[in-house]
C-alpha cells in the first residue's frame, strides 16, 4: 500500500522546520514532535502525516462504532483526534455548553505523505499513487527557506466565566464532594480571543521552543489548529499492554536509593495522590474491558 524510502539528516532543526513549512500547503497537518527526549516508548524521535487521502469526521454518535469500520477498511496509519464529548457515546450524557469554534467530535485521515524519524535517520512512505511525486517534493523541502510571513497581530484574550461566577461553580462542586456525589472533579475554564490574526505554525514554534515539551503537536484540518505542548502521554497501546505516562500522582526519582526510597514513601502516604492515582486505574479498567 505504501513505498518506502529512506534518507539521512545531518541537521535535524533545520530540516523539522523547512519540513513544517512545506507541509502548509496541505489541508491536513499532524506533526508529533518529542524534542529528543529519550523515552523508552518511543518508536520515533517525530512524525509528520501530510494530506489526506481518506478521512472520516463524526459527531459523537455511534463514532467508536464508525471510527473501527473506517480503521478496518483503511488498514493504515491514521491521524486525528477524540473530543471530550464522546463521553457522550458511552454513558448517559449531554453538553450544553456554548461551542465556538465548531470542531467535529471526532476527526481521523489516512495521510498521503508520511515522514518519521530516528536519530538520523528518515523513513518516508507515500502511498502508490502518488510516490513519483517523492523527487520534486524532496528538492521542494531542501530548497524551503527558514523564514515565512508573520501574521500574528496583538490578541485580547477573554475569560468565558467571572471570577464570580467560576467561585460559584467551585464551590457547589465541593458541596457535590462533600456529599459523595462526586469522587474528583476536573473543572475548566475556557479562555477565547475573537476576531483574532495568527500565524498558527508561527506561535507552535514558539510555544515548542519555550516548552520543549516530549509531546508536542501540530495539527491542521484546513481551518481548524490544535497547537499541544503536553509533558505526558496518556495511553499508548502495544499488543496487549497498556501504557500510560500521566503527571498526576507521580514523583521524582533520584539516583540515590535513600532519597528515592523517601520520594516513594512520601507518594504513597500522600491522600492526594493516591486518589489520583486510583481514579486513573479505574478509567484503565473500564478502557480495557470494552
Amino acid at each position: 500500500m505504501r513505498t518506502s524510502f529512506k534518507q539521512d539528516i545531518t541537521d535535524q532543526d533545520d530540516f523539522k522546520r523547512k519540513l513544517l513549512l512545506w507541509s502548509q500547503q496541505f489541508r491536513e497537518v499532524t506533526f508529533m514532535d518529542s524534542n529528543n527526549y529519550q523515552q523508552e516508548y518511543s518508536n520515533y524521535d517525530w512524525i509528520l502525516a501530510v494530506d489526506a487521502f481518506t478521512s472520516i469526521k463524526t459527531d459523537y454518535f455511534n463514532a467508536f462504532e464508525d471510527l473501527k469500520q473506517y480503521q478496518q477498511s483503511s488498514k493504515d496509519c491514521l491521524f486525528g483526534y477524540l473530543s471530550y464529548d464522546l463521553k457522550n457515546d458511552t454513558e448517559e450524557l449531554q453538553s450544553n455548553n456554548f461551542d465556538g469554534l465548531g470542531f467535529p467530535d471526532l476527526f481521523f485521515y489516512q495521510p498521503k505523505k508520511l515522514f518519521l524519524a530516528k536519530g538520523s535517520q528518515l523513513e518516508i512512505r507515500y502511498l502508490h499513487f502518488c510516490d513519483d511525486e517523492l523527487e520534486d517534493d524532496w528538492k521542494e523541502i531542501l530548497s524551503m527557506g527558514s523564514d515565512f510571513e508573520t501574521k500574528s497581530s496583538k490578541v485580547n484574550i477573554q475569560q468565558r466565566i467571572s471570577a464570580k461566577s467560576y467561585l460559584e461553580k467551585a464551590n457547589k462542586m465541593l458541596d457535590y464532594i462533600h456529599r459523595g456525589d462526586l469522587y474528583e472533579a476536573n473543572f475548566c475554564m475556557e479562555f477565547y480571543a475573537e476576531n483574532a490574526q495568527i500565524e498558527p505554525l508561527e506561535v507552535f514554534l514558539k510555544l515548542n521552543e519555550i516548552s520543549k515539551p516530549p509531546f508536542a503537536v501540530f495539527f491542521k484540518n484546513h481551518k481548524q489548529y490544535l497547537l499541544s505542548a503536553s509533558p505526558e502521554r496518556y495511553l499508548k497501546k502495544e499488543g496487549d499492554t497498556i501504557i500510560s505516562q500521566p503527571i498526576k500522582g507521580t514523583a521524582k526519582r533520584f539516583s540515590d536509593p535513600k532519597e528515592d526510597e523517601k520520594s516513594k514513601n512520601e507518594l504513597a502516604n500522600n491522600a492526594k495522590e493516591r486518589a489520583e492515582n486510583i481514579m486513573i486505574i479505574r478509567n484503565f479498567d473500564r478502557f480495557a474491558s470494552r
